[in-house]
């Protein structure tokens, strides 16, 4: 089965996405996901991934949480190379609907153009 995708719609000035264009089935399947990724995060939180990487691993923003992936924390050779891909995110959809005010859902239908 075929991973859906949203497409990008032209406005006819060559070079300029409008929006995209999603289906229902889409947005019902990416509003009931539990968990979101940083990515995810960043866009419906308005910031940028970083922002959302760090803020989870000082533990500033409280709708999700950052573990080290290495063994012993205070080892200076393993905090010295925790970089992004050393560290794993549980962020809850939920959480960040919260922390947000709207639901995942209603900001999917706000950023797509959903088709039938």
């Amino acid at each position: 089965m075929k991973k859906q995708t949203p497409k990008k719609l032209r406005d006819g000035n060559p070079g300029k996405e409008k929006t995209m264009e999603v289906s229902e089935s889409w947005i019902r399947k990416q509003a009931t996901k539990l968990q979101l990724t940083i990515k995810e995060t960043a866009e419906f939180v308005g910031k940028g991934q970083q922002y959302v990487r760090v803020g989870l691993q000082t533990g500033r923003l409280k709708f999700g949480t950052a573990v080290p992936k290495f063994k012993d924390e205070n080892e200076k050779e393993a905090r010295r190379r925790a970089g992004k891909r050393n560290w794993d995110y549980d962020i809850q959809r939920v959480h960040v609907e919260r922390y947000v005010g709207i639901s995942y859902r209603k900001f999917l239908e706000l950023k797509y153009v959903v088709v039938a």
